[in-house]
């Protein structure tokens, strides 16, 4: 069975077992709890915004191809991920948003109709996006509550602790 790293463009694998409700393409079900979330970075000043995105379609098209062109300079360096070449952003929103994926932002962003609404406005998202990570099963079936994770942190918040 191919590890969950391997194919970008392999179906997503959802979560059959461990203690239901299991989620699903059509109602991923992030459990209520799970909300944005403002966070204090490491040098103690500057807020930041977690936002959780189940869907790659919630996430806003300017941001989401913001965040493959990051990705994309990450997989051309060819340290971090194991892919050979670089992705569209539709293939990344699938690989990377397909079960949970959250994106920090600088500031006070209080919900997903926010980010929203700062892609209408045109917000430069190099100057507030941080960074984002996923969470997704590794493997389908009865091992699929055993999950894995990705992380990125942008270019423009390297080497300031934030990705820590």
């Amino acid at each position: 069975m191919p590890a969950m790293l391997e194919d970008p463009t392999a179906p997503a694998i959802y979560r059959t077992s461990g203690a239901p409700p299991y989620p699903t393409p059509t109602d991923p079900q992030i459990p209520p709890s799970i909300t944005p979330r403002q966070v204090t970075l490491r040098d103690r000043i500057t807020i930041a915004s977690l936002l959780p995105f189940s869907t790659p379609t919630a996430v806003p098209p300017r941001l989401l191809t913001y965040l493959c062109n990051q990705l994309n300079l990450e997989i051309e360096k060819g340290d971090t991920y194991p892919m050979m070449t670089s992705m569209p952003a539709t293939t990344f929103g699938t690989y990377w948003f397909q079960n949970f994926g959250a994106i920090m932002l600088l500031g006070e962003v209080g919900s997903i109709e926010e980010v929203e609404q700062m892609e209408r406005r045109g917000e430069r998202w190099e100057e507030v996006c941080l960074g984002s990570f996923y969470v997704k099963p590794n493997y389908p079936g009865r091992s699929s509550h055993v999950c894995n994770g990705g992380f990125l942190v942008t270019e423009a918040a390297r080497n300031r602790g934030w990705g820590d």
